[in-house]
């Protein structure tokens, strides 16, 4: 419960700091530590302390046209998926590659035998990854949602939780937390308009 005493600190400093809520399961999609995971509710509280100390995000909710952009937000089917394999990787000590630090299950290669350029360049999962679009998450589910603007999908915390390891599998779970952030931000800007008389 320290974390709003960090972004305290933070805003005191002039220091950007961001809390990150969001637990997933383990990349060999062992789920027991999701027992510690906070519940759609508990995330809920976070998202209200940071709102409530991010002076920045308050005004950007506060703008007139917050509600229209939030309402006209939709994931484009030919967006990328995300930048893991596009603008990063990652790599440990016995040489995997993987496109980012949670999915160590999709290994692109290995360093021991193949020059990272070749992996980068070559590798056919991450090609494969590199071609997804918005469009292939959930069948374009994604795409048709009114939670667009409080949610950002990620493929390895779909991958880890789902049984088969399937990245465009939608993980419920975040969809409850997009939908209670909507709320939380939604009210907030309601009740604050209305004790500024707008």
């Amino acid at each position: 419960d320290d974390y709003g005493d960090v972004l305290k600190w933070c805003h005191e400093h002039k220091i950007r700091a961001q809390t990150d809520y969001i637990m997933m399961a383990a990349y060999n999609h062992e789920t027991e530590n999701l027992a510690n995971r906070l519940s759609v509710d508990e995330a809920g509280n976070v998202i209200s302390d940071v709102l409530s100390g991010d002076i920045d995000y308050q005004t950007a909710i506060l703008s007139p046209d917050f509600v229209k952009r939030c309402n006209e937000a939709v994931f484009n089917p030919e967006r990328r998926l995300c930048g893991a394999g596009v603008s990063s990787c990652c790599m440990v000590a016995n040489g995997n590659v993987y496109p980012c630090p949670g999915w160590q299950e999709m290994v692109l290669g290995n360093l021991n035998e193949t020059p990272l350029q070749e992996i980068w360049d070559n590798s056919e999962k991450i090609n494969w990854i590199r071609g997804l679009k918005m469009k292939d998450l959930g069948h374009g589910e994604c795409c048709k949602c009114d939670k667009a603007a409080f949610c950002a999908p990620c493929m390895v915390r779909n991958a880890n939780e789902s049984p088969t390891g399937d990245p465009l599998e939608i993980n419920r779970h975040f969809c409850a937390v997009a939908q209670k952030n909507k709320e939380i931000v939604l009210d907030w800007r309601k009740a604050k308009l209305k004790e500024l008389g707008k």
